[in-house]
């Protein structure tokens, strides 16, 4: 593990309340008000009882903000009883997300990002730059999973053995594998236990992201307007962008609404401007099927 000034020196620990929307290993759709124990410029490391998986993509909001962002879960952390920690990277690592100054890499810091890998697939050998978290995990995991060209999918990756046969990669990388700092005690209410080495992971496909990746989700959400009314409905799937819902009230295209999701009856929900973006009637099931996109002012919040 790296010194501690280093290791503190870009992460910083702290509890906020968020909302985890994704899928477990067992593909079972959750929405999950939880907190996160380490804050970092590319990420977090977030407390979860739900098992998942490296480099499945969720969606993580701050409840204190009701701003979200897509993430990418690199890997797991710690474990304490059913509480696993995981670390979350940003897919968009240009945007402030935490909206605060984190402190520059030392130079130390900088040398250690620099490593040799090699796919324990096909064997193809990059040199690339790490982002402090990855950085971390590397060194906890001995390993990092990470998207392979060659091969086409996400598999493990080891310290490479001999020469590099690439030309080095120079990329500004949200975190891989997992994140590998975890706060002591006094620094977080909780102590987490550090995970044991993780074992090579199959190899995952990986599509074709959209501008805003999509999550299937199966929760309530509310749709206010004018004409209808509060119309509490299923929503099929979430992103940054908007949502996906089922109605049997009619929308039409380019109506403005206000959406709250997850939506709880009886407890104060945010409402976010939004705008119905796409109408399919579902004839069988006398319903239609609405894209909503949630109105830019309001999504950047």
């Amino acid at each position: 593990m790296p010194p501690e000034s280093v290791r503190r020196s870009s992460r910083i620990p702290k509890q906020i309340n968020v909302l985890l929307v994704g899928s477990d290993t067992e593909g079972k759709v959750f929405s999950e008000q939880t907190k996160t124990v380490l804050l970092s410029r590319h990420g977090a490391g977030i407390v979860s009882r739900y098992k998942l998986s490296a480099e499945q993509e969720l969606i993580l909001r701050r409840l204190d903000t009701n701003k979200e962002a897509e993430v990418r879960l690199v890997g797991r952390i710690g474990v304490e009883g059913e509480v696993y920690t995981y670390g979350v990277a940003f897919l968009d690592s240009t945007n402030n997300f935490w909206g605060m100054d984190f402190p520059a890499p030392s130079e130390a810091e900088k040398r250690m990002r620099m490593v040799s890998l090699e796919c324990g697939s096909c064997q193809t050998k990059e040199t690339v730059e790490q982002s402090d978290l990855e950085s971390d995990v590397y060194r906890i995991n001995e390993g990092i999973v990470r998207y392979c060209k060659k091969c086409g999918s996400s598999t493990f990756w080891k310290g490479a053995s001999g020469d590099v046969e690439e030309a080095p990669v120079m990329v500004e990388r949200v975190p891989g594998r997992s994140m590998g700092w975890v706060p002591e005690p006094e620094q977080a209410s909780a102590p987490v236990a550090v995970a044991a080495r993780a074992e090579p992971v199959p190899a995952v496909h990986r599509a074709n992201r959209r501008k805003y990746v999509r999550t299937k989700v199966n929760f309530k959400a509310c749709i206010r307007s004018f004409t209808n009314g509060d119309d509490i409905v299923i929503c099929e799937d979430v992103s940054r962008g908007g949502l996906c819902f089922k109605s049997r009230k009619p929308y039409s295209e380019n109506f403005r609404v206000e959406v709250a999701a997850p939506y709880t009856p009886g407890v104060p929900n945010f409402f976010t401007p939004a705008e119905i973006v796409y109408v399919q009637e579902l004839k069988d099931e006398k319903k239609f099927r609405c894209g909503v996109a949630y109105l830019k002012s309001s999504r950047n919040r």
